[in-house]
């Protein structure tokens, strides 16, 4: 089974050798993967440490691709162009991959002929301990566990630090939806992708073993700002869906950026309570449920006055044509 390893990047240079240096180091046959690089837009020494990587591993196939339009969806947009494999397998450039990370994708894609994607286990590897209350949040920062042993599943979701898909599926629904743009959501990325394939009704299988361990940064990710971030990100995803995706109009955004609303003075409230109680752990979480529905008012706001915004969110310049590509 051949695989094409796609890796986006921004501005990890000093991460991004951790995750190629997990990729020379593969069991699997160096003549059925390439890897592909996708640098969007950074202004670091990125290309000069692929460029190295591409000169001291001549054995392995390493590709290395410039795109400036900021976005992440656009550089897999490239990379998903670009593969010449049956199978497209994602990851992060601060990914860490076991030694039989392809060999296992492979081993659950080849024991059934309906498995459209694999997805992989993911833990958090810190860089230094972290504060005991991130472990209650390390989701957000894609930790993935269905168990020790494999299974297949329709619906089971991917994320997209350690997805793999067969190339043809991903073009059918028509690749990710839009997501980041430097450190901010635009729209619903990876879960995007994992609706459609639910609403087909594909399956999905789980590899256990295919281990990819996200390296995180305790002074950066462990942080209230941080998480508050993401929570505000997946608030995002709720009116991106119901606007540009399941376009149901204007109606049912108002419908719930009101229900947003009083969920996030129920928060307020809570977060002042707690506060006045000392309860840290309770207080992050009302935190964090305030950002993910404030990000759910302000996202219908700029819909509903921004008409640029509004078009932009319309375009489909995210969906895969493989007939141009050609």
């Amino acid at each position: 089974m051949k695989i094409s390893v796609i890796i986006t990047t921004y501005n990890r240079a000093g991460i991004l050798p951790m995750c190629l240096d997990s990729l020379i180091v593969q069991n699997y046959p160096k003549s059925d993967f390439e890897v592909i690089i996708v640098n969007n837009n950074s202004v670091d020494n990125t290309e000069e440490v692929v460029e190295d990587y591409i000169r001291k591993y001549p054995e392995v196939n390493l590709k290395y691709y410039f795109v400036p339009k900021p976005g992440q969806v656009y550089a897999r947009q490239i990379g998903i162009l670009a593969a010449k494999n049956e199978i497209l397998s994602f990851t992060d450039d601060d990914a860490i991959l076991v030694p039989d990370w392809l060999k296992e994708i492979a081993n659950v894609f080849s024991m059934s002929d309906k498995v459209v994607g694999v997805a992989g286990k993911i833990k958090i590897k810190w860089n230094e301990t972290p504060p005991e209350w991130i472990y209650d949040y390390e989701r957000q920062l894609g930790k993935l566990d269905y168990g020790k042993d494999i299974k297949f599943e329709v619906g089971l979701y991917m994320n997209a630090g350690n997805l793999s898909i067969r190339k043809d599926i991903l073009h059918e629904v028509g690749g990710f939806n839009p997501e980041m743009v430097g450190d901010w959501l635009l729209g619903d990325g990876e879960t995007g992708l994992w609706k459609k394939l639910y609403k087909k009704k594909y399956l999905i299988g789980w590899a256990p073993d295919a281990l990819m361990y996200h390296y995180q940064i305790v002074s950066k990710n462990a942080t209230i700002e941080d998480i508050k971030r993401r929570f505000y990100n997946n608030g995002i995803c709720i009116p991106y869906n119901i606007y540009a995706i399941d376009k149901e109009g204007i109606r049912p955004l108002l419908k719930n950026m009101r229900y947003a609303f009083k969920q996030w003075l129920k928060w307020s409230v809570n977060k002042v309570r707690f506060g006045l109680l000392d309860n840290k752990k309770s207080e992050y979480y009302a935190v964090f449920r305030k950002a993910f529905y404030y990000a759910q008012i302000s996202y219908t706001l700029k819909i509903i006055f921004n008409k640029e915004f509004r078009n932009t969110l319309l375009k489909d310049d995210w969906s895969i044509n493989f007939n141009k590509a050609k």
